[in-house]
Parts: C-alpha cells; sequence; structure tokens
C-alpha cells in the first residue's frame, strides 16, 4: 500500500473525543509518567487509539511508541509491517518492529494460541526496551463480546463469562466500552487509512467464525445484543470480585508462605470448603485465574477429592501441588530434580539455589550452635579432599551424627518429615564425594569436632533475598 494519505490528527472535531478522553482520563488516573507502547497491526482499531492519543497527548509524540509484531502467517504480511512503518515516520512516532517464526510452534498448539503468547511476550520485551510503563490495545466491546462467547465455546467458566478487564497490570484496553461501530464512523469520516488482515475472513479461526457466523447475523437481527452481552459480563466481574474477596480472606487466615517459596495450606481448613472454593483458592494463589479450562479446573478437583498423601499435581502453567499429611503445599517453580554441582573453596561464599555458602577455617573453641544452617567438624578430617555441593541421589548413605551406623538420605529425610518438595532438591556437602553434611539437618559422624581437634572448619548457610 503505497498511495495512501496519513491525514493530520487535528482533523478529527473536538466533539468526537470528550468521551474518549474521560475514559482515558479515568484509566490513566493513577499513571505517573505515562508512556505508552501502542500494540500496533495497522488495522481500524489501533489506528484510532494512535490518533486519539495523539490528540490526548497535545502532540507530545515522545510519550508513544508503537510495536507491529509480524507473526509471518500470511505471504503479504510484509505490506502491513511497510504500513506500519510509513505512519510511523510520518507522524513522527518511533516505531519498533519484530518477526515471528510459526514454525517454532509446537504441534499440539493451536495458531491462535500461539500466536498471541508470542505477541505479548515479544509486547512485553519492547516495553523495557522502549522504557514505556503500559501497553495499549486496539480491543473494543464486540471484541469483548467474541471473547466471552469464545470463553463459553472452551467451558471456562465463569471467570471466562467476564471476558477481557479494561486494565490487566500493565496492560490497558482503553476502547473496551465502546462498539466497532462507533469507532468506524470517525475512522470512515475522516478517511483514517488503515489494513485490512485478510486472515480475519478465515473461519477456521474460531474468533473469525463467531464473529462472522454467530455474533453478525445476530446483530443485524438485534442491534443491542453487543452492548447486553457486555453488561452482563460487567456483572459476571462483579460476582468475580466478591468471590475473590472471600477467597483472600480465607488465604489470609488459613495459608503460610514458606522460607522456601512454598506456600502451605492446612488440610484441615481448605477441606470444609466446597469443591469450587478449593480450587478457586488455588487459582488465586498461582495467578492463574481466568486462565483454567475446564479440564483443569476437574483435574484439580478431582486430585485434591483423592487426597493420596504423596501424591503431585503438576499444572501446565508450571506450578505444581503437593499432598502431605496435614497440609497442601504449592509451588510455583514446579518440581524437578537439579543435577547442579557446584565445587567450595574455603573461605568462599558461593551460591547454590536459594543459598549462600561458606566453609570457614577457624582456630578458636567453637560452641555448639542450635542453628540448624552451622555446623562445626574437624579441619584435618577434610584437609586436602575436594569440596563440593550437589542434590543428593538415590542410594546417597552417611554417619548421622550420634549414630553408628551409616543411613540411607531418603529413610532419613523421611524420619524428619519432610515433604516431597523439601526433599527433592536436599543439598548435601561432599569431600571427595563422601558427603559430610546433609545441609541444614545433620553432618557425618565421622567429621565431628573431638578432644583432639586442633584447627575447625565452620560450615554455614545463610538464605538469599527475594530480590536477589
Amino acid at each position: 500500500m503505497t498511495d495512501f494519505k496519513i491525514p493530520n490528527p487535528l482533523i478529527i472535531n473536538e466533539k468526537y473525543l470528550t468521551k474518549y478522553f474521560e475514559h482515558f482520563d479515568f484509566l490513566f488516573k493513577k499513571k505517573k509518567d505515562l508512556r505508552v507502547l501502542l500494540a500496533f497491526s495497522g488495522g481500524s482499531d489501533s489506528m484510532l487509539v494512535l490518533y486519539l492519543l495523539l490528540r490526548y497527548f497535545k502532540g507530545n509524540n515522545r510519550a508513544i511508541k508503537i510495536a507491529h509484531i509480524n507473526h509471518n502467517l500470511r505471504n503479504d504480511s510484509f505490506k502491513d509491517e511497510a504500513f506500519v512503518t510509513k505512519v510511523g515516520l510520518e507522524l513522527g512516532i518511533n516505531t519498533y518492529i519484530r518477526q515471528l517464526n510459526p514454525k517454532l510452534k509446537s504441534n499440539d498448539e493451536s495458531i491462535e494460541s500461539w500466536a498471541r503468547k508470542e505477541r505479548y511476550k515479544s509486547l512485553s520485551e519492547i516495553l523495557i526496551e522502549s522504557y514505556s510503563n503500559i501497553i495499549l490495545t486496539g480491543h473494543h466491546k464486540n471484541d469483548q463480546v467474541e471473547t466471552i462467547l469464545k470463553n463459553i465455546s472452551e467451558k471456562t467458566g465463569l471467570f471466562g463469562l467476564g471476558g477481557m478487564k479494561s486494565i490487566s497490570k500493565n496492560l490497558i484496553r482503553p476502547l473496551l466500552p465502546f462498539t466497532k461501530i462507533e469507532l468506524m464512523r470517525i475512522i470512515d469520516k475522516y478517511k483514517i487509512p488503515y489494513v485490512d488482515d485478510s486472515s480475519n475472513e478465515e473461519l477456521r479461526f474460531k474468533r473469525n467464525f463467531i464473529r462472522k457466523k454467530v455474533l453478525g447475523p445476530w446483530v443485524l437481527n438485534d442491534n443491542k445484543v453487543v452492548d447486553s452481552i457486555a453488561e452482563s459480563a460487567a456483572y459476571f466481574s462483579k460476582y468475580q470480585k466478591s468471590l475473590i474477596y472471600f477467597i483472600n480472606e480465607f488465604i489470609q487466615n488459613n495459608v503460610s508462605q514458606l522460607q522456601n517459596g512454598q506456600v502451605l495450606i492446612k488440610k484441615k481448613h481448605i477441606e470444609k470448603l466446597p469443591s469450587l472454593a478449593k480450587v478457586m483458592v488455588v487459582q488465586v494463589l498461582t495467578n492463574s485465574l481466568g486462565q483454567f479450562r475446564k479440564h483443569d479446573f476437574l483435574d484439580i478437583k478431582k486430585f485434591l477429592q483423592k487426597n493420596i498423601t504423596g501424591s503431585i499435581y503438576n499444572s501446565r502453567f508450571k506450578w505444581c501441588l503437593l499432598i502431605d499429611r496435614k497440609n497442601f503445599y504449592l509451588s510455583e517453580k514446579g518440581i524437578t530434580k537439579k543435577s547442579k554441582m557446584i565445587d567450595v573453596s574455603l573461605g568462599e561464599t558461593v551460591e547454590f539455589f536459594e543459598y549462600d555458602y561458606i566453609c570457614k577455617e577457624i582456630n578458636s573453641a567453637v560452641e555448639i550452635s542450635e542453628n540448624p544452617d552451622v555446623e562445626y567438624i574437624d579441619y584435618c578430617k577434610i584437609k586436602n579432599k575436594k569440596l563440593q555441593l550437589r542434590v543428593w541421589k538415590e542410594g546417597d548413605v552417611f554417619r548421622p551424627l550420634g549414630m553408628s551406623g551409616k543411613q540411607k538420605i531418603s529413610d532419613f529425610l523421611i524420619n524428619e518429615k519432610l515433604n516431597r518438595f523439601e526433599k527433592f532438591n536436599q543439598p548435601v556437602l561432599c569431600a571427595d564425594d563422601q558427603i559430610i553434611w546433609l545441609c541444614g539437618h545433620r553432618i557425618d559422624d565421622r567429621y565431628k569436632v573431638s578432644d583432639q581437634t586442633i584447627k575447625y572448619i565452620r560450615l554455614n548457610r545463610a538464605k538469599r533475598s527475594i530480590a536477589q
């Protein structure tokens, strides 16, 4: 597209702008030093948002940047990119372009899902690169209704019925209260150019099918249906907030955050809740509200009902839930066995997962420490030996302090009543491959301090702060 003209944003009459600017004021009122990154396809919706922003910021183009994500799903997508580039140049807007590679899509992922995930990933990266602080999209009320109908078809439940939020963290949808028809009136009146995405005609994409075959004919029969469904979504959102209020109250009174980053939920408390509320507790704790499909909900519900001690539910959202004897444990990182091994030099601090470790020579007599993260051993017994930190593995044995015989690490951890999350990546300190310290629990009896000890090693570990 090379023969189009880009009109000056000042051509839009003030009377058309008032309701949009009042809504912008409401959305942006808590934002200081506003620096906007607009997701810019070049379509009519994103073009109108750009024009409205230019008027809203009174020509301060430095407050606005545009980002175009070329999904490379069409042979002619380069035309959209060329259009976006020209718009940015003529209107004096900094423009960021990203190319996606559809060949990297996994076989079990739909084109729509892949494109959306990669698009928002790219936008998040550009947000940082461009020193912006919010992302804006051109979603409008018709998009909202399409989303709700799509969610219903995918059995997303109550949270799917609420549709998209006007504000979601650092993402704002400023056109959500306005219909496609009223937005197009401005586009058509002032002949604001835009590109048509030919893939929007392909009915194999569920959203297109809903737009063309469901919502389109429905609007022809009832011109208020878009407003009605969007209003219902607003009511559902209020119901959601009410439920979340009580769920958060339950979490505040009955859930504990552990030092290792895990979340502890007392069985005796959560088991009193209805099934839906139990799943919602998990959703709130994992920030996955609105992401569950019916199979996610049913899987978690069944897992909690079976209540088999030691079983683990691994979510597709990269967190997992463990059932222990008296508690549920939630870990956002998931549970994978680490194979990391690191050398340790005396006097030097080393990082091993969430702890800092230091093994230090001392000459003075030592006092018995009640801190499980501080131990003392005989220097002569590890002299000239290679010290290493690693995660314990099946078959590992040591001689716990105070015992004359050896014991498997696995048995010791069971006796200590550690849950599976805690056991899984339990570190050990070794000297020439022999375990001398089950970190945070017990040293090996063969390395203990005795009356003959003349030089000592202080073993110490300290949990790093979350900021690190």
